[in-house]
């Protein structure tokens, strides 16, 4: 008796054991819940002749820790690869039109992730929740949300990309202008470091960040890869610039007047921020401002963030609503001053 109950090419249902599967080359379409609930699967072969993958196909199949779609496949329906939690890793090949959101939803644990640039708008219903940051190798960022643009600047990086197409240039672009808010992600993945300083993305003004999150890694050749640069490709006009900056920076969170007993209730809590702000000069002094506190500002949207200051917190931005969802709290900027008692 076969695994596979087959009719008009498509594939019904498996009905084998599970471990390495191969789907036969009669196979045009993988159906609706074809391997549903099959936690025995360890791996599936796919062959070209499929062009569609139907609604919760895969769904728990909890086993395989990667699975490579063939470029003959065209659409990927709903819940596809839904509750697929060791998967790590997948790619989408450029022959895919449609992905029914949410593909991919409670793969936890998906680190790397491929697709081509057309499903860049969609990667916030597409992609998983998940604890750490999903690797993007999507060759146009234009259309990448905020969110997601860390992720997919180290797949650039790490996919040795040509930083001087179109494309290339864009990535280029978003990396030099965050450079510092990517430090700690530079470490993490050395592909990203390393590109920052071949194209020589990082400023003077940036170099603080970089050193403290090298030493910090105890990495001793990021220290001396960082330290070179510093001495060979920043100049000492624009070190005396970015001092003279740090200097009066200092001097006014200096001069910020706290409640002592009122700072002591934010000590050790992560803050997060988005849109504009109007009783700080910049990002940069909040933080200061916050560490000064005892507190730290964080880039990222995770659950270990206590607060989210918006001046807007009921304007529904993704943010914002990736704060409900995550069960942050949202703060406008004036409760934050009144929480710390800043007298502004």
């Amino acid at each position: 008796m076969s695994d596979f109950r087959i009719k008009n090419g498509v594939l019904v249902k498996y009905v084998g054991n599970g471990g390495d599967v191969v789907i036969p080359d009669s196979v045009t379409s993988i159906g609706d819940f074809a391997f549903e609930d099959c936690k025995s699967l360890t791996s599936i072969s796919i062959p070209d002749s499929v062009t569609s993958i139907g609604k919760e196909a895969f769904s728990n199949c909890s086993s395989p820790t990667s699975i490579s779609i063939p470029d003959s496949v065209t659409s990927i329906g709903e819940e596809a690869f839904s509750g697929c939690s060791r998967l790590t890793s997948i790619s989408v090949p450029d022959s895919v039109t449609s992905i029914e959101a949410p593909a991919f939803t409670e793969c936890e644990n998906l680190q790397d992730f491929t697709c081509p640039s057309s499903f860049a708008k969609q990667l916030q219903t597409i992609l998983p929740q998940t604890k750490t940051l999903i690797i993007l190798h999507i060759p146009d960022i234009s259309d990448i949300s905020a969110k997601f643009r860390p992720g997919a600047a180290v797949g650039f990086a790490e996919d040795n990309r040509d930083c001087t197409d179109e494309n290339g240039k864009a990535y280029v672009k978003y990396i030099k202008a965050n450079a510092a808010k990517l430090a700690g992600l530079a470490i993490e993945h050395p592909a990203l470091f390393y590109l920052m300083l071949r194209e020589k993305l990082i400023f003077a003004k940036d170099l603080d960040a970089f050193t403290k999150a090298v030493q910090d890694s105890g990495n001793t050749e990021l220290i001396a890869a960082v330290l070179d640069y510093a001495n060979s490709s920043v100049s000492e006009k624009d070190k005396a610039k970015v001092q003279q900056k740090k200097e009066t920076l200092d001097t006014n969170v200096t001069n910020f007047l706290f409640d002592a007993e009122q700072i002591e209730q934010i000590s050790g809590k992560t803050f997060a921020v988005t849109g504009r702000l109007k009783t700080f000069a910049n990002r940069n002094e909040l933080q200061a401002c916050l560490e000064a506190c005892g507190a730290t500002l964080t880039e990222r949207l995770l659950r270990d963030v206590n607060y989210l200051i918006t001046n807007t917190p009921d304007s529904g931005t993704a943010k914002n609503r990736e704060a409900e969802s995550l069960g942050i709290s949202r703060i406008t900027e004036a409760q934050f001053n009144e929480m710390v008692g800043r007298k502004v």
